[in-house]
């Protein structure tokens, strides 16, 4: 080793906090000592994360989401991440069911709101799958409906703007109920889906987040009704079921009219969030009924928002067996009949009785009524009392 030179083992290294390393190296032309900084390895937890959308796309600019730089904007931390999950989780369905020879996907978005989740998974959709040299390219289209006319202005200001990759991006004016009841909504695409949607080979998506109550179930019908292939939803508010179990606060711990529920159910917190339990296991058991695969989970972290609970369903294959479909029937009476629940919007949409007349006629009767259903426990917790 000649005169200057250093070999691996005398090279003498200092980690700065930035995480740089720097390492000194003699230098022989002048024998002063230069700092050369060399890239450090990347460790697991400095790799950057992968994320489906660009924090700096125009559209997330133009929604003020976020700036130039990419950085979200004062309060709008939260949000960003919630789109990055929401593109995440549809994305990982789509690419699970999306079929070579679908030509088309077509997303309806209900109660969109200020579209920020619409433009972002439009804009997925559109990267991931459009390519517009491409004749055999897969065709993006989508709508966000809302019920505020000037909001829905804005948002079709905004998708014009942003040029020719969200021409296939339109917001229309209307109500869930509304669109449901629209007998010329198939036919001309005057709300809810477009014209081309409902052809062979189309790949259709329904979305319907933080729809209020009963709306949630009428934009699952809309999606079961249309056989939509995934339908995602993330339930606000669960009221129709909320009131149903009120009836059986009345008199807890006094005399026959006590029930074991009834020390949980008294506190207000406890028993919101029982009906959200009992509303969504409920639409969960119905949409299976309809022959489709469903995962219930956590959308997002608690907080970011307290509505965090995420239902999405894919278009199962095949459908399922009459034995099969006659087991989910039982469970979802017994699950109305342990609880009280009488009604549920979803299930009067698809023509279901979510609890038996004789059920509810004696709601003390803990005999199951089906004989297909399992027997279950003698210890089981008995029905809800009115």
């Amino acid at each position: 080793m000649t005169e200057g030179q250093w070999n691996l083992g005398n090279l003498a290294s200092k980690k700065k906090n930035s995480g740089a390393t720097l390492v000194f190296q003699k230098a022989k032309a002048n024998k002063e000592t230069t700092v050369v900084a060399a890239a450090a390895p990347i460790m697991d937890h400095d790799r950057v994360k992968q994320v489906p959308l660009d924090p700096s796309d125009l559209f997330l600019q133009n929604l003020g989401v976020s700036n130039t730089e990419g950085k979200p904007r004062p309060g709008m931390s939260s949000k960003l991440r919630q789109c990055q999950k929401f593109v995440e989780i549809v994305g990982n369905l789509i690419s699970s069911f999306k079929q070579d020879q679908q030509t088309c996907i077509s997303v309806v978005d209900m109660g969109c709101g200020r579209g920020y989740l619409t433009f972002s998974l439009h804009s997925y959709l559109q990267r991931m799958y459009h390519r517009s040299k491409d004749a055999a390219s897969c065709r993006v289209k989508s709508r966000g409906i809302d019920v505020r006319p000037k909001l829905v202005q804005e948002m079709n200001g905004i998708a014009r703007e942003l040029g020719p990759s969200f021409d296939g991006l339109d917001f229309c004016e209307g109500t869930i109920e509304q669109i449901m009841t629209t007998e010329n909504d198939k036919t001309t695409g005057s709300t809810g889906m477009h014209p081309q949607d409902g052809k062979d080979g189309d790949l259709k998506i329904l979305i319907a987040l933080h729809a209020c109550d009963t709306a949630t179930d009428d934009a699952l019908w809309f999606g079961i009704d249309r056989q939509c292939d995934i339908i995602v939803t993330a339930p606000c508010c669960h009221k129709e079921v909320r009131r149903q179990l009120d009836v059986h606060v009345t008199g807890s711990g006094k005399g026959d009219n006590h029930h074991p529920y009834g020390d949980v159910l008294r506190h207000n917190i406890y028993r919101e969030r029982m009906a959200e339990t009992v509303t969504d296991s409920l639409r969960a058991l119905l949409l299976e009924l309809a022959h489709y695969h469903v995962q219930v989970f956590e959308f997002i972290g608690g907080e970011h928002t307290s509505k965090n609970v995420m239902i999405a369903a894919t278009k199962l294959p095949n459908p399922r067996s009459d034995a099969d479909l006659m087991d989910i029937q039982d469970r979802i009476q017994a699950l109305a009949h342990l609880h009280g629940v009488s009604k549920q919007r979803l299930s009067t949409w698809m023509g279901k009785v979510v609890l038996a007349p004789e059920n509810a006629e004696n709601m003390n009767d803990t005999t199951p009524r089906t004989t297909n259903h399992k027997k279950l426990s003698p210890k089981r917790m008995p029905p809800l009392v009115s």
